[in-house]
C-alpha cells in the first residue's frame, strides 16, 4: 500500500535552493581566490630563494677563480674545454639573452662549475629562459647586466620576459615587484639593493609618473625587477 510522506515535510523552495547555491558559489570563489594569493606568495619567495642561490653561486665561483662568471679568462682551461672565455676586465658585458655576451655565458660558466642547475641549451642558436638562461617559477627569467651610471652603478640581476637580446620585458604586476621589494628590502623601487622599472612591451607604468613608487592600482604585468648581485 502506497505510503504518503507525512505533512511538514516539503522540500527546500526554488527561492532557498537559489541561496544556497549562491552561498556556496562565494565560498568556493573564496577558496579558490585565497588559493590563487597563496600560490603566487609561494612562488615570489622561491624567486627570492633562486636570487640567493644565484648569489652564493657567484660568490663561490669568485672565492675559486679569482674571477667572474661569464669574464673569467681561463674558464676554457680550468673548467670545461667547450666553454668560451671572457674578457677578465671585471665587468659581465653585453645583453643577457645574446649567445655570444659574457652575460649570457655568466651562466655556463657557472653551470660548468657545478655552482647551478643547468639552464638548458639554446634552440637553434637563440637563448631564452629554460635554454641558455633560467627561468624563474614565477614566469620569464633571470638575466645579467652591468650599469655604468648612476646610483645603480655594478651588477645585477634582472627578473623579466624575453624582449630581444635582453630580458627586460615585463613581468610582474607592481604589487608583485612591490612584495618582492618589501620582503626583502626596504619596499622603495628607487633605493636598495632591490629596485623595480618599468618593463618593454606595454605602455602600462610599473611606477607612478610623480611619486615614482609602486603603481599598486594596476592589477596588469607593467614591471622588471632588479636585485643586486653583491
Amino acid at each position: 500500500m502506497k505510503q504518503t510522506p507525512p505533512s511538514g515535510q516539503a522540500g527546500f523552495s526554488l527561492i532557498e535552493l537559489a541561496i544556497a547555491l549562491v552561498i556556496i558559489g562565494l565560498i568556493v570563489g573564496g577558496i579558490l581566490l585565497k588559493g590563487g594569493d597563496l600560490i603566487d606568495s609561494a612562488r615570489l619567495k622561491t624567486v627570492l630563494s633562486q636570487v640567493n642561490e644565484i648569489r652564493m653561486a657567484v660568490t663561490t665561483f669568485q672565492d675559486r677563480y679569482n674571477a667572474l662568471p661569464g669574464d673569467y679568462d681561463q674558464a676554457k682551461a680550468h673548467i670545461d674545454n667547450q666553454l668560451v672565455d671572457g674578457g677578465n676586465d671585471g665587468t659581465i658585458g653585453g645583453d643577457g639573452l645574446k649567445s655570444d655576451a659574457e652575460a649570457f655565458r655568466f651562466w655556463s660558466h657557472l653551470a660548468a662549475a657545478q655552482l647551478i642547475p643547468d639552464p638548458g641549451k639554446p634552440q637553434e642558436n637563440t637563448p631564452d629562459f629554460g635554454h641558455g638562461a633560467p627561468a624563474a617559477k614565477i614566469g620569464g627569467g633571470f638575466t645579467i647586466e652591468y650599469i655604468d651610471q648612476g646610483d645603480m652603478q655594478g651588477h645585477w640581476i634582472v627578473l623579466g620576459k624575453k624582449n630581444g637580446d635582453k630580458g627586460n620585458g615585463a613581468l610582474l604586476t607592481p604589487l608583485q615587484a612591490m612584495h618582492l621589494d618589501q620582503k626583502a628590502d626596504d619596499g622603495n623601487p628607487s633605493t636598495g639593493r632591490i629596485r623595480a622599472a618599468n618593463g618593454e612591451g606595454t605602455d602600462d607604468k610599473c611606477l607612478t609618473d610623480d611619486t615614482k613608487q609602486y603603481n599598486a592600482a594596476l592589477k596588469k604585468p607593467a614591471c622588471i625587477v632588479y636585485f643586486q648581485l653583491f
